[in-house]
């Protein structure tokens, strides 16, 4: 299925083209109430019931009651507005609504025929989950992806113009996101060379923009929104891999943006990678496209990176805490990370990503990216 995409400040307002084009005329708007008004004034005059009962990981139970408020007001398809929280509730949506039962759903088994389209419209510049065909939901707090072809939204709208109002540490949380899919996505065992394409203009898109972008640049804002979409169309091929498994229970137990959770471990897992044969080749061929002269290099640019930011870690959390951590990543489920990793070695992973660099290490990392593309 090829996306239809409309791109640049602005398109919003044409939202109704593309629901015509998908012959949707009441959908679902998936989103908050400020959004929601939004939408309301830019693509004035398009009917819609709006969905707002979910959470920022959405939980199973939410999307059940907006596919009872589908059905109820009658509606022909779906827009999700917003962030990845937003785009997976109404991906699960669709799921519960053409799969034969709730289970099914959760188990990803979907029909591939089904008709119920979905406009995905970012609000952030990070998830780059409106290229993607995987709902995130939480069942009685356990994570579940819902993965099916018939969830890839249809259509999508990249109006830069939507992320003008967004919160500082927000803007820089989804940025890192957008990054690390692009950096996991390139070195990911199954990643292509359609996949390393898309990540390839997801991290130079990020890296060359995010400076003017955060200064408020609206050209660098409509950049870092492609770049967010490329990160999505590179790991809806290759996945992600192990500092997007690590980062999850950072958010639950820590409270940190998911980007953010991503970028303090990516580092550290950079640098692992080295002394690993097999996955050397991956750093070394992305530090060159980083425009990089090592792939000693890479590591320590990131970690500049988020030192400017003012991202770094505040504290070392507890003993208890990091077992708890390096327990709830599955081993097995790593697969797609270019090494193995150990309960032991994600532990003293996590303990890395949260010891701030020091001395002469920390002035490299720091002078790295000041000079970064200069």
């Amino acid at each position: 299925m090829v996306q239809k995409v409309l791109r640049g400040r602005g398109k919003l307002m044409k939202v109704a083209e593309l629901m015509d084009k998908l012959n949707m005329k009441k959908p679902l708007l998936v989103c908050g109430d400020r959004l929601a008004g939004v939408f309301a004034e830019k693509a004035s005059g398009v009917e819609f019931a709006h969905f707002k009962g979910y959470h920022p990981n959405p939980d199973y139970a939410d999307c059940a009651a907006g596919a009872a408020m589908y059905r109820e007001q009658g509606c022909d398809g779906l827009i999700s507005l917003g962030g990845g929280s937003a785009m997976d509730t109404a991906k699960a949506i669709k799921a519960m609504l053409i799969a034969e039962n709730e289970e099914k759903a959760l188990q990803s088994v979907l029909p591939d025929e089904a008709v119920l389209p979905h406009i995905a419209i970012p609000g952030t510049a990070g998830t780059g989950a409106e290229a993607t065909q995987i709902a995130v939901v939480y069942v009685d707090n356990q994570k579940v992806s819902i993965s099916h072809p018939a969830l890839l939204p249809e259509g999508i709208v990249l109006d830069a113009a939507l992320l003008d109002t967004l919160p500082e540490y927000h803007k820089k949380a989804c940025a890192l996101d957008a990054l690390c899919q692009g950096v996991e996505s390139y070195w990911a065992k199954a990643a292509t060379d359609e996949s390393q394409v898309h990540a390839y203009l997801a991290v130079i898109g990020v890296l060359d923009n995010i400076r003017a972008y955060l200064a408020g640049d609206i050209h660098a804002a409509e950049a870092m929104l492609e770049a967010s979409y490329r990160s999505g169309r590179a790991i809806q091929i290759s996945r992600t891999t192990a500092a997007h498994a690590m980062s999850y229970q950072i958010t639950k137990k820590l409270g940190l943006a998911h980007g953010h959770a991503c970028m303090l471990t990516l580092p550290v897992l950079w640098d692992y990678m080295i002394d690993y044969a097999d996955a050397l080749p991956a750093l070394m061929d992305l530090a060159q496209k980083m425009r990089l002269g090592s792939e000693y290099m890479g590591s320590r640019l990131l970690a500049g990176l988020l030192i400017d930011l003012g991202m770094e870690p505040e504290f070392m959390p507890d003993e208890d805490t990091l077992d708890a951590l390096a327990d709830s990543v599955n081993v097995e489920r790593l697969g797609n990370h270019p090494m193995p990793l150990t309960r032991d070695e994600l532990k003293k992973i996590y303990r890395r990503a949260f010891t701030r660099r020091a001395g002469a290490d920390r002035q490299v990392c720091i002078d790295l990216w000041k000079y970064y593309g200069k």
